[in-house]
């Protein structure tokens, strides 16, 4: 039986990329939540025994969960909180994001869920396009908001999930709160040893080509004006994958088949996922959770890192160390 460094629990769960990595690194999940149909679906295949609620992230709140009948005393002692908040308004590839969308503001209500559980550490994932000029608005609320926590330390930084063996360049900002009686935020060194063999033409041979998909260019006749077509964005191959998106319009050009989707196995490959469970799972739910997931050795690293520094036994008996001449004296 595997040992257990910590117990998290996630809000914003999606598929359970993130659960998957955290349980590598020797997590116990508490509790899930998210508001999708195929996020429970594919959750609740891979970690049956989790308790899963459906529901409205907005109404997640300390005494919510004790009437669905979480434990008091396991609620209150979080390790590791994850969130992972919709990114649609905040992602490049939405051609009207807006730092003030509605789905934007589930974003900063995470701060409020912070609040409510009171974790050892949380952590807040999202889209790297939340530092740029189109946002900014909206990240310094995030940050101000974040720094309102007076019983935390708070950090970011923007993570590749490349840097820690994932074949797809996938930038994601990461803003984590340290408790302050834990300690200061801390972040996982890179660990990808080889970057070439994560490149897609040692991966799969026969492509030699990728489309990211997203919005393009219309290509207009030079005699008529009208619209002939879109123009594609190919990259050669010999480089890790772009990120890949929930809508699924990546397209590979392979030298048998031709232009081609990504089929299901090579995205569980591109995303490190394929050790999940997906029996039963139609290829346009596995496009869906991976498109929005976070990949799994990535949430290993950073839980790993965190467990290294505040939740293994040499921290316990450092502290335990420091703490038993407060109590000689008391008993004195």
């Amino acid at each position: 039986m595997k040992k257990i460094r910590f117990k998290f629990a996630s809000v914003y769960s999606g598929g359970g990329f993130g659960s998957h990595g955290a349980h590598k690194a020797g997590g116990e999940e508490i509790f899930a939540i998210d508001f999708n149909k195929t996020a429970e679906k594919v959750f609740t295949k891979n970690f049956p025994k989790v308790p899963f609620f459906n529901m409205n992230a907005l109404d997640v709140t300390f005494q919510k969960m004790i009437e669905l009948g979480l434990n008091n005393r396991d609620i209150s002692n979080i390790d590791i909180l994850l969130l992972s908040p919709p990114c649609t308004g905040i992602s490049k590839r939405n051609l009207y994001r807006h730092p003030f969308l509605p789905v934007n503001m589930l974003l900063l209500d995470c701060v409020r869920i912070v609040s409510e559980f009171k974790p050892k550490v949380a952590i807040i994932e999202n889209v790297n396009g939340l530092l740029d000029e189109v946002m900014k608005p909206l990240f310094d609320l995030l940050v101000s908001k974040c720094n309102s926590l007076v019983d935390y330390n708070f950090d970011y930084r923007i993570l590749n999930a490349n840097d820690y063996g994932v074949p797809q360049s996938r930038k994601r900002f990461v803003g984590m709160f340290v408790r302050k009686d834990v300690g200061q935020p801390v972040f996982p060194e890179p660990s990808t040893k080889d970057y070439k063999a994560l490149y897609l033409n040692r991966l799969f041979p026969d492509v030699v080509g990728f489309d990211a998909g997203g919005s393009r260019k219309k290509i207009n006749s030079n005699s008529t004006g009208e619209v002939i077509g879109k123009k594609a964005k190919w990259k050669h191959t010999n480089q890790v994958c772009g990120t890949l998106t929930a809508t699924a319009g990546e397209i590979f050009q392979d030298i048998k088949r031709g232009a081609r989707k990504i089929s299901r196995d090579e995205r569980l490959i591109i995303c490190a996922a394929q050790d999940m469970n997906f029996e039963g799972i139609t290829d346009r739910e596995v496009d869906f959770v991976s498109g929005n997931g976070i990949m799994p050795p990535f949430m290993e690293a950073v839980c790993n890192r965190l467990a290294d520094e505040y939740f293994s036994e040499p921290v316990f008996r450092k502290k335990a160390a420091l703490m038993q001449p407060v109590f000689k004296k008391s008993f004195n």
